[in-house]
């Protein structure tokens, strides 16, 4: 497909450049339309155990024209048009959906027998004075932050190299294979380029050593937290901290918020806790065929049959 702006969409996520720089070649939409007008849209990724998420995208719900929802006072509408898109998803196919928090009504999935999970998020909805934005964070890290700006400066450098290295250090030390694709990261970039979406902070010393490095991307609604990579031999100078911070300077710049984009992993959501964001529940959607179901249900027995441990 190609890479056309289109006006359909809850964030950039859902954009035909973006899909094509994280999904090339395996994403379609599907559209209601009324009166020759598309009154909304779903753009469907496809993995290769059903329909999913690709790499580094957040959310990729559907999208309904504010149109319908805001005289929608009942959900009548908002019912009848999810079950048109519903209507129009592959038959006996697994579905694992992250919804952007925009989607807020999701009983037809319920009752289409989707599993419905909430997850959390932080964001930072007011950036407009970005000293009271300071004031809140925990005072660990303001300290870190006045600490660490005396010897570490950030610089905007057009080099998505430097990340990919960062990035490489960063699992290594977790012993972990590298499990985003480089050239998905690469597409990425130059695509967040092309449309002016991205911008790309290294936390370097005086010695020139790159302690960091930090993918933002962003439109005018929202400006994301990406993807972060550090030198373990400088996990301690407060590096992260500081580009989160000059992270959130620039996006009062260019956006109205700040999403950190969460995590399940207990450490990290307690990191971003501490910058004072408020926070933002959206639901993940999954569906599985009967064949994959009874996978499901018979793993554990199948991995104490084998011997398996965790």
């Amino acid at each position: 497909m190609n890479n056309y702006i289109s006006e359909y969409v809850n964030s950039f996520f859902e954009q035909p450049w973006w899909l094509n720089a994280v999904a090339p070649n395996s994403w379609k939409e599907i559209l209601v339309k009324e009166d020759d007008k598309i009154i909304a849209r779903w753009p469907l990724v496809k993995k290769t155990n059903g329909i999913g998420m690709p790499e580094l995208t957040q959310y990729l719900g559907f999208w309904i024209s504010d149109n319908k929802l805001n005289t929608d006072i009942y959900f009548n509408e908002r019912k009848r048009i999810i079950n048109l898109l519903l209507e129009q998803l592959p038959r006996n196919t697994s579905i694992n959906i992250m919804l952007n928090p925009k989607v807020d009504y999701f009983l037809p999935l319920k009752w289409k027998h989707f599993i419905i999970s909430p997850c959390i998020s932080y964001r930072i909805n007011d950036l407009t004075n970005i000293d009271t934005i300071f004031e809140r964070f925990h005072k660990n890290v303001k300290r870190n932050i006045k600490n660490t700006c005396k010897q570490i400066v950030v610089k905007t450098i057009d080099d998505i190299e430097l990340l990919l290295v960062l990035l490489e250090k960063t699992f290594n030390l977790q012993n972990r294979k590298y499990p985003i694709s480089k050239d998905i990261i690469r597409n990425i970039y130059s695509s967040c380029k092309e449309y002016n979406a991205g911008k790309l902070l290294y936390a370097i010393d005086g010695d020139e050593n790159v302690h960091s490095g930090c993918l933002f991307v962003y439109d005018k609604n929202v400006c994301y937290y990406l993807i972060q990579g550090s030198d373990p031999k400088f996990r301690s100078s407060g590096a992260n901290s500081l580009l989160i911070w000059e992270g959130i300077k620039f996006a009062s710049t260019v956006s109205k918020t700040f999403d950190f984009e969460g995590s399940n992993i207990e450490g990290i959501e307690c990191f971003f806790r501490q910058f004072g964001g408020k926070p933002i529940v959206y639901y993940q959607i999954r569906k599985q065929n009967i064949v994959l179901e009874l996978f499901e249900l018979l793993k554990p027995r199948i991995k104490s049959l084998i011997g398996y441990k965790q």
